[in-house]
């Protein structure tokens, strides 16, 4: 068996990380909902109930994708994915921080949801490439690191921007981020 040269630590770890980034915006995405549930309260004129399928409009969406999503990375590759998916979800952002019905912003949610759900399955592949097998329990622990990561800047620092600029100009900054992150995926992601 012939044992394939790794690339430079940096490289790979900079390369893997992109991905780890849609992951944390994943997470941060997920729980953005509850720190501006108040905002989206009113905003809409919705209970909490209607908030709570808001919100869940994401996990609808997230849990739909994941079979999909393995099928998609063996087919297409990280690269297209994860850029396709990093695309998707600033396009569902900026529906969501531009809506001004309980159906854009649902729809808008919907599309971060589906798209931020390829980010898991894709990091795992970037690993299998670009790792020693050794080193893949490691990339996954850190994943799941990133990911909460991505939970806790949608806590208090979301709230505090949210409430020092509102909600749809914290969620339009967050689009465009993520918008950045799909540019750099396509251009980096090997």
């Amino acid at each position: 068996m012939t044992t394939r040269p790794l690339p430079p630590a940096t490289l790979a770890w900079s390369v893997w990380g992109l991905g780890a980034l849609l992951y944390l915006i994943g997470f941060y995405q997920r729980v953005a909902p509850a720190v501006i549930s108040d905002r989206l309260m009113a905003e809409f004129a919705i209970t909490g109930a209607a908030l709570g399928n808001l919100s869940a409009f994401y996990f609808y969406a997230y849990v739909l994708m994941q079979v999909p999503t393995g099928i998609l990375a063996d087919r297409w590759g990280a690269r297209k994915l994860l850029t396709a998916g990093a695309a998707l979800a600033a396009i569902g952002t900026v529906v969501f921080a531009m809506s001004h019905s309980l159906a854009w912003a649902s729809f808008g949610r919907l599309l971060i949801g589906g798209s931020v759900a390829v980010a898991f399955v894709s990091m795992l592949k970037l690993a299998t490439h670009w790792f020693a097998p050794r080193q893949f329990a490691l990339a996954s622990g850190m994943a799941l690191f990133v990911g909460i990561v991505g939970g806790v800047f949608g806590g208090v620092p979301l709230r505090l921007l949210v409430d020092a600029f509102g909600w749809r100009p914290v969620m339009l900054v967050s689009a465009a981020v993520t918008a950045v992150l799909a540019v750099a995926i396509w251009l980096r992601v090997r």
